[in-house]
């Protein structure tokens, strides 16, 4: 059977979410504090628990959760927070195929639950969707090529709003069963990722209005 390594709830995600709504997320992009005594306070302002620093400060939420919040350095701004919400690693690669549906399965009870808090994505579809988009965040993103032969990212969804500062929102799921050298067992992962906002004068397409 797999392994399931994350398994939060719908609910639970939704709950995150909601306390991540209110966070002063101009603070956020700034960075976090380089002192350790000032971090820790920075960290409590959010009712956040600093854990350790790897690509990130990891923290702790007072929910239970888990965040990381990806820069490159103690100090440097912070490009986005993201969260774990699922994820499942085959055995072999005859597990694949059930991982995968384990993985829809929760999809989609995601989703129900982010369109409850959030609205309508301002796009929603899976690897073979026309139109995919040109997801947020800095670093290489599988292009056309990869996702027709790998089908990843397996689905993705994202959320735009027109208030400075916001994050753009993106809920993907990665099945991460391919490789230069081939197929290989499935390690499939549900995530929310919170962007930092485009430079000042890009364009914001489908964005609506955020009502908190």
């Amino acid at each position: 059977m797999p392994t399931l390594t994350a398994n939060r709830t719908p609910d639970q995600l939704v709950a995150e979410l909601e306390r991540l709504l209110d966070v002063d997320w101009p603070t956020v992009w700034a960075g976090v504090p380089v002192d350790t005594e000032q971090r820790k306070r920075w960290s409590a302002g959010f009712g956040w628990r600093p854990l350790w620093f790897q690509g990130g400060l990891r923290v702790r939420t007072a929910l239970g959760g888990r965040l990381h919040l990806a820069s490159r350095a103690l100090g440097s701004p912070v490009t986005r927070v993201d969260h774990t919400v699922w994820s499942a690693r085959a055995l072999d690669r005859e597990e694949n195929a059930l991982v995968t549906g384990l993985g829809e399965a929760h999809w989609a009870a995601c989703l129900n639950s982010l369109r409850g808090l959030l609205g309508n994505p301002v796009w929603n579809g899976s690897w073979d969707a026309p139109g995919f988009p040109e997801l947020p965040g800095p670093g290489v993103r599988p292009g056309a090529e990869w996702r027709a032969q790998h089908q990843d990212p397996h689905s993705v969804a994202v959320w735009r709003f027109r208030v400075p500062q916001a994050p753009v929102f993106e809920l993907r799921m990665t099945l991460g069963a391919g490789a230069p050298r081939g197929p290989v067992p499935a390690d499939a992962r549900i995530g929310l990722s919170c962007h930092a906002p485009a430079p000042a004068g890009s364009p914001v397409v489908g964005a609506a209005p955020m009502n908190r």
